[in-house]
């Protein structure tokens, strides 16, 4: 301001604009303005002016922005991406960049911890969770105490290729055979997956008995059904089951309902949030809902039995968990007892066993014993 005064000044004292433009440094056009100005607002025209447009195109309507923060509002979990699927389905288009910087200005936005590098799965076998349709996951999210002091065991199935929850199932305790009734409510639904994925943890696995077979397994076997089990302690194989068991602790858990029939109710919901209204950035922000596939076989009235190909000896295990081979009495497990196993020859020393399509162990003639099947030393 104390230049363009200067300017005036010298200006009324005869001075031409083009003289001024050659001392200040700036064109004759600046100098007419301030001359301008200094004649039609006298001082006032000499202050500084706010250099923001008087219209802003890009700046997002105020009906726009509360929206975003309606629906923000009620999915406080959500991110910018998510959202702006959500909204683009009312017709209101928006970029997720515009929509992130709307949140920070209205408060909406938490700043996330750094991530600690994780191990990196490269050199491990790769499990591959084939597309909708084909593989299911389960687990057991960690027990957690209810309100009146009681544990809730939550059972959780799911899609990995749709990301579609398939049951979250409160139980009491951690069983098999309370699993199996809710696996085959899931399998008469949706039909039976190619293969299922899971963790070495009962009821799933059985550490002591051969090949980790468990009476769960066993039935899944029965029923053509290939078991995948993570490698112990790399609960990374299954990652996108426990992605999402991260969200479904945070949105049913924290706190906890005070009984398992109010909590069975919460996981319901969650349920249907996650998969018919949550979009998911793995499925390019579509639901599960729309993506998810029925299984390719029905489920049985009557379980099937096991069949081998003629190349293979088959023996039935004995109700005390014995088979006969080799003019002994062999130990393979009483959770086979009744079901027949089959034997084929590898090489010289070494005999495959299979209960249906599990390689459950090897019979080593020189060890006279059983190995496992990666274990040939």
């Amino acid at each position: 301001m104390d230049e363009r005064r200067r300017m005036i000044a010298l200006w009324e004292s005869g001075r031409t604009p083009t003289e001024l433009s050659r001392q200040f440094g700036v064109s004759r056009q600046t100098i007419y303005t301030v001359i301008e100005r200094w004649q039609t607002e006298g001082k006032v025209g000499l202050e500084d002016r706010s250099r923001r447009p008087h219209t802003s195109p890009t700046k997002t309507a105020e009906a726009v922005e509360q929206a975003l923060v309606v629906l923000k509002e009620q999915h406080p979990d959500y991110g910018p991406d998510k959202l702006v699927a959500l909204l683009e389905e009312s017709g209101i288009r928006l970029a997720a960049p515009t929509a992130r910087d709307v949140l920070r200005r209205h408060g909406l936005v938490k700043a996330r911890r750094g991530r600690t590098a994780r191990w990196s799965p490269q050199g491990e076998p790769v499990i591959a969770a084939w597309g909708p349709g084909e593989t299911m996951t389960t687990d057991y999210k960690g027990q957690f105490r209810l309100g009146n002091g009681m544990f809730c065991y939550p059972l959780t199935i799911a899609d990995p290729g749709s990301r579609y929850v398939f049951a979250v199932e409160a139980m009491k305790i951690n069983s098999g055979k309370l699993a199996k009734v809710v696996f085959e409510r899931v399998f008469r639904e949706w039909g039976l997956p190619d293969q299922i994925l899971t963790d070495n943890g009962a009821p799933f696995c059985v550490s002591k008995s051969i090949g980790g077979i468990s009476e769960l397994s066993r039935w899944w076997t029965r029923l053509g059904i290939r078991h995948l089990r993570i490698q112990p302690g790399r609960p990374q194989q299954n990652g996108i089951h426990e992605r999402m068991h991260r969200t479904l602790k945070h949105a049913t858990t924290k706190p906890a309902e005070r009984t398992l029939k109010a909590q069975q109710q919460r996981f319901n919901g969650f349920m249907a949030e996650f998969n018919h209204v949550r979009p998911h950035q793995a499925l390019g922000q579509k639901r599960p809902a729309t993506v998810v596939q029925r299984y390719g076989r029905e489920y049985p009235e009557r379980l099937p039995q096991i069949e081998y190909p003629e190349s293979f000896l088959v023996r039935r295990v004995r109700s005390n968990g014995y088979i006969k081979w080799d003019g002994e009495q062999v130990f393979v497990g009483e959770v086979l007892s009744g079901e027949p196993v089959g034997l084929v020859q590898a090489d010289d020393e070494t005999w495959e066993l299979y209960f249906g399509n599990r390689h459950l162990a090897d019979w080593s003639d020189r060890r006279r014993g059983w190995i496992a099947p990666a274990d040939k030393s």
